[in-house]
């Protein structure tokens, strides 16, 4: 079974799509789980912890904002934080001029002209981190002591945290799609720090660049059960006039009263129409 190429389509054909197919595994038993007195999964109840006392962002998660098949609607950040992201346009939320440079401003209005169709998700390349964050498809965190996996359905993508206090590499390191990253804690707060990225990227479905000059920093925090909610800053003075922040929201998975089952493969090359089909003007 397959969720569709949610990210090389229109996004009117990705709200279309149901993310309720299950994966091909056998029910099996969940883990202890927090309760309400009525069975349901308590997504208030404190955030778990690891065995050296630090929040655990171990678990299958969708974002907030299309959850089971369904669009939803994104908690409004107080004013003064973040705006929420969008997959289709980082920028969605925010007000007044965009920090965007001129050339940087006439390559994303060039590349949403073109319908998109040079974004390299829908060549089955890599779609870059912040697309990611966003995608509708979900995603699965491993913790362990020295490195934090996320796991993304989408386009089989792999990402690698390290916390185990290595530092960033210097300038010889080869740029990488997903750049580097690494973390520290500052108090239940997991700051990661990501650098060295190939130029040309795409942070959003319209095309807001990301070059080889950008550094992102997130902020990770799990405030209960349910919920992770990550501050975006991304520092390109290639491309924008500023550093900029976001904020993208990831719930829980769940299916009914019970954790959602496991990721199913996509093998994105596989039967994949969506070059073809996302032709320019």
């Amino acid at each position: 079974m397959h969720r569709g190429r949610a990210s090389a389509i229109p996004l009117s054909i990705v709200v279309a799509l149901s993310a309720s197919l299950s994966a091909q595994w056998r029910a099996y038993p969940d883990r202890d789980l927090p309760r309400k007195a009525d069975g349901s999964v308590n997504l208030e109840a404190p955030a778990p912890r690891t065995a050296d006392g630090k929040i655990d962002f171990s678990g299958i998660w969708q974002n907030a904002w299309f959850v089971n098949g369904r669009v939803a609607s994104l908690p409004v950040s107080p004013p003064g934080e973040p705006p929420a992201a969008t997959f289709a346009d980082v920028f969605a939320n925010f007000k007044g001029e965009l920090p965007l440079q001129p050339w940087a401003a006439q390559l994303k209005a060039a590349r949403k002209e073109q319908n998109s169709k040079d974004n390299p998700d829908a060549h089955c390349l890599p779609m870059g981190l912040m697309q990611f964050h966003m995608h509708p498809q979900p995603r699965k965190v491993l913790q362990t002591r020295d490195v934090i996996v996320t796991l993304y359905e989408g386009n089989s993508g792999v990402r690698q945290i390290f916390i185990d206090g290595r530092p960033l590499p210097d300038e010889d390191a080869v740029p990488w799609w997903y750049g580097y990253s690494t973390g520290h804690w500052d108090g239940d707060t997991l700051v990661v720090e990501t650098t060295r990225f190939r130029d040309g990227g795409w942070l959003d479905i319209y095309g807001s660049p990301l070059t080889d000059q950008a550094k992102m920093i997130e902020r990770w925090t799990r405030p209960n059960f349910g919920s992770i909610q990550i501050d975006i800053t991304i520092d390109d003075p290639k491309a924008y006039t500023k550093p900029f922040s976001v904020r993208v929201h990831h719930r829980i998975a769940l299916d009914g009263s019970k954790l959602d089952a496991e990721l199913i493969e996509f093998i994105c090359d596989e039967n994949n129409k969506a070059p073809q089909l996302m032709v320019g003007k």
